[in-house]
């Protein structure tokens, strides 16, 4: 068996849950001090935005609903399957070949098959 290329999140074999990071004293302060320069500047820290609805360059169709009783539930089975009532003749046009539509003379051709 050959080793394959594939990308790093299928050849790891890491599986460790990490820990999260515990919060630390300067951290703390750090983040308390950020609050509150948002709140002397007018923000409010938590905030979440909100996204915008989606803009779109054409009019949006709303598409006829169909129901589910309209569709043809019908499985396919040999004897519905479509069946080819011509004339063509399948065969070897080559030695060895794969076997392809001959025409009628090609057909009649003893020599259709053996050719090199």
């Amino acid at each position: 068996m050959t080793m394959h290329l594939l990308p790093a999140y299928w050849t790891t074999n890491n599986s460790k849950k990490r820990k999260k990071k515990k919060i630390t004293p300067s951290m703390k302060a750090s983040i308390e001090k950020h609050e509150k320069y948002l709140k002397k500047m007018g923000i409010d820290p938590n905030y979440k935005r909100e996204p915008a609805p989606l803009k779109l360059d054409w009019a949006s169709k709303q598409l006829p609903s169909r129901n589910i009783n309209d569709y043809e539930w019908k499985v396919q089975t040999k004897k519905d399957a479509k069946q080819y009532n011509g004339n063509a003749v399948l065969g070897q046009a080559y030695n060895k070949g794969n076997l392809v539509v001959l025409s009628a003379t090609e057909a009649k051709d003893s020599a259709t098959g053996k050719r090199r």
